[in-house]
């Protein structure tokens, strides 16, 4: 073939790997992932014999070195070693289905930088690329808009990082436009920046903030004249002090109840919990400096330095499989030596940035030839906008696309006048012959098939299986279910282990769904839970989470075999020894020991119980599930202590106390007329489920006398539709509350 033939062949594989934001197939496992990284992997792979073949066949579209590229691999091989050294192989390696982010998949997003500056090079064929992911971050901000703030992303986070890119791009792409033809891409920045606010991520819009005063500074630093250069960076250093006076506001009771403002200061909750993440990292650092804990695995460093405290600001998403900053996580995973790698990357940017700037005269000339300093400058504002965002959150699939495309560019823009000669597309390589290329053209087309099949046709089945299982289960088919799992395993993809963790989680949250097996099925099946569950704890017997669910399967399996004293207590004592495992991996991780409490409760170790309920109460009293667990376990065990537990459950909003403990609390504040916690556990009741009219009825009158007419209109509405012999009694009650309202609204 020709060179222009591989030539395009590249470029519009280039050009599809834009679309992949696009693809969610709802019947794989963590759709919004899996559905874009396998596609571009499939892609990446396929493209890969015609890179190989052009370089080979054509030497002068091989790329030129630059420090950008030598950064790039001395990151991945520091990766690729931390693997190796750290303690999950699998998961540096091949990542995990919800990120998809092991050196394998990452790999992959270099490949396509190195795609990018062989066949791109021209600065037409890159005008048509950044109008391409342009126009691709218009069309999905249009999603966005008009439905969910993820639109096919799946992650608010995910969508800020990719509008941060598209919207410099849409300027680099206004420098290079016509002002007669700028107007598509006047449109595409007001749909992106509605986007990028619509998803509202803090640390993205602080990066975005800081990016584009960067830009003001360096335009004015940079500018040819005097006069701009003062007016410019005077604004910078109003703005910047504007900021500082604002944010020294931030105790005030205007700054905390304006929404926008209070989530962008560290008051916001998921901020302390960060902040709570990153002084576990700091502290967890001496044991793995050089290169660290192996890269993906910060989930481990996460919980070996859990602090209770993190329950004081959330009940929900603490397990951390990121540091939610990219520098800490990259530290945490591949020690100083990855991080030093990783800024290499942007060191070898600002070298090759500033060695251009000096040969165009370090000055932003007018018209035309002032152009490539102004490119320069929102690239450099850009990787800032960039750097800052990922402070608080981590990279994905659009972002990794995305700095591949400005660091491909910066190459373009500092190559581009190194040489005035021409590409040749005639040049061949003197070892070439027809009959070469076409036998290493077959060969490498073989390879890359079986690669693709291997490792992403594979991975693409086993997932979709995994949901119908999971479908099937959903709908009692439970026979049917687990021959679908056996199924999807039998593909032994290195991406079972979520797969895997899907019926594990069922059968720990659902367990009587063995009882619609006969007896051999339900050994079978719960052998078969087990089996899985011990293969996931294979890649690493410290993570406290596998280790956690192994011991909730044994506890299961020893409550189906309660009448074979042998078989519990070997089930039992192997709950016992993983839960210890759990809690020995996250020490001060609350939740762990509520399954303990109850694994030795079923053993009939009733103090051993309450030591453990004690413990995670001792850890933090604040936290609202240990008062409900407390208040389950002293009903259970006839302790009137279970009372006072009961109401602190209630007074802060907790859920999970049991239909039984609910009942016994809601008749003991009934006899004590305590209708303060009663009305609290008539509404944890309705949550519950209850649709009794005569509780609904009951609530209306406590929500009545509680000052809520709303409510109790709402619950008096309810119990008429019950009971309709109430309806009589509820439209006097309705008067009534009407009465109130009017007495009220007279009074004041």
């Amino acid at each position: 073939m020709s060179a222009k033939t591989y030539q395009r062949i590249l470029q519009i594989g280039v050009f599809a790997s834009l679309g992949v934001v696009f693809l969610v197939f709802s019947n794989l496992l963590f759709p919004y992932i899996s559905s874009k990284q396998l596609s571009f992997n499939i892609l990446i792979e396929a493209l890969l014999p015609f890179w190989l073949l052009l370089i080979w066949k054509y030497p002068s579209f091989r790329p030129k070195s630059s420090p950008i590229t030598w950064g790039l691999l001395a990151y991945l091989a520091i990766i690729l070693l931390s693997c190796f050294t750290g303690i999950d192989f699998n998961l540096s390696f091949w990542g995990d289905v919800e990120r998809l982010l092991g050196f394998f998949h990452i790999f992959h997003f270099f490949v396509l930088y190195l795609y990018i500056i062989t066949v791109f090079r021209n600065q037409e064929d890159w005008y048509w690329l950044l109008s391409a992911s342009v126009l691709a971050a218009s069309v999905e901000a249009f999603l966005i808009i008009r439905g969910q703030d993820i639109g096919t992303i799946g992650n608010t986070a995910y969508v800020s990082g990719y509008m941060i890119f598209n919207l410099f791009f849409a300027g680099l792409l206004l420098l290079r436009t016509s002002w007669q033809k700028q107007w598509p891409f006047y449109i595409a920045i007001i749909l992106m920046f509605i986007a990028f606010f619509k998803a509202d991520t803090s640390g993205a819009i602080i990066g975005l903030g800081l990016g584009l005063l960067f830009l003001v500074f360096l335009l004015g630093f940079f500018a040819s004249r005097r006069l701009w250069r003062r007016s410019s960076l005077i604004a910078f250093a109003v703005a910047i002090i504007a900021v500082l006076v604002l944010f020294s506001q931030y105790n005030q009771p205007w700054f905390k109840n304006n929404s926008f403002l209070h989530d962008l200061s560290a008051n916001k909750s998921t901020f302390q919990t960060r902040l709570i993440s990153w002084r576990g990292a700091a502290a967890d650092f001496h044991l793995h400096p050089w290169l660290g804990n192996g890269f993906g695995n910060y989930a481990m460093i996460f919980d070996r330095q859990f602090d209770s405290k993190f329950f004081d600001y959330t009940t929900s998403d603490t397990y951390f499989d990121r540091a939610h900053n990219n520098l800490i996580d990259i530290t945490s995973t591949t020690g100083v030596i990855g991080l030093l790698s990783y800024l290499s990357i942007f060191v070898a940017a600002a070298f090759i940035w500033r060695r251009k700037i000096v040969s165009e005269g370090k000055r932003i000339k007018p018209g035309y030839e002032g152009i490539v300093m102004k490119e320069l400058m929102v690239l450099a504002a850009l990787l800032l906008a960039y750097f800052v965002q990922n402070l608080a959150v981590f990279d994905s699939l659009v972002t990794y696309i995305g700095l591949m495309l400005v660091l491909a560019y910066l190459v373009f823009l500092t190559q581009k006048d190194e040489t005035d000669e021409p590409i040749s597309l005639t040049e061949v390589n003197a070892r070439y012959s027809a009959a070469k290329e076409l036998f290493f053209l077959i060969l490498l087309a073989l390879t890359s098939l079986v690669l693709i099949y291997s490792y992403s046709i594979r991975p693409f089945i086993m997932l979709k299986t995994t949901i119908d299982a999971y479908t099937d289960m959903a709908y009692s088919k439970y026979d049917q279910a687990f021959d679908k799992y056996k199924q999807a395993f039998s593909f032994h993809t290195p991406l079972d282990r979520d797969a895997r963790n899907t019926l594990i989680n069922l059968v720990i949250s659902k367990p009587t769904m063995f009882t619609s097996l006969n007896d051999n099925g339900i050994k079978e099946s719960l052998a078969y839970v087990l089996s899985l569950s011990e293969e996931n704890l294979v890649y690493n017997e410290e993570d406290s989470l596998a280790q956690m669910q192994a011991a909730q399967l044994y506890d299961v399996a020893s409550r189906y075999y309660s009448q074979d004293i042998s078989m519990f207590k070997f089930y039992s004592d192997k709950a016992l020894e993983a839960i210890d495992k759990s809690l020995a991996a996250s020490p001060r991780r609350i939740p762990v020991y509520f399954v303990k409490a109850q694994i030795q409760a079923n053993r009939g170790d009733l103090d051993g119980a309450e030591r453990s309920f004690l413990t995670a109460y001792d850890l933090n009293p604040n936290y609202v599930e240990v008062h409900c667990q407390l208040a389950n376990f002293y009903f259970l065990t006839d302790s009137d202590k279970y009372i006072d537990y009961a109401s602190n459950c209630l007074d802060h909003s907790g859920k999970n106390l049991m239909p039984s403990t609910l009942g016994a609390a809601t008749t003991y504040y009934q006899e004590n007329e305590d209708n303060a916690h009663l009305l609290l556990a008539y509404r944890l009741l309705v949550v519950q489920g209850n649709k009794e009219a005569l509780l609904y009825a009951n609530l209306a009158k406590l929500e009545l006398a509680a000052g809520d007419f709303e409510a109790a209109l709402n619950d008096a509405v309810m119990a008429a539709e019950i009971d309709p012999s109430l309806r009589p009694a509820v439209q006097a009650f309705l008067q009534d509350v009407e009465k109130i309202k009017n007495a009220n609204s007279e009074t004041n």
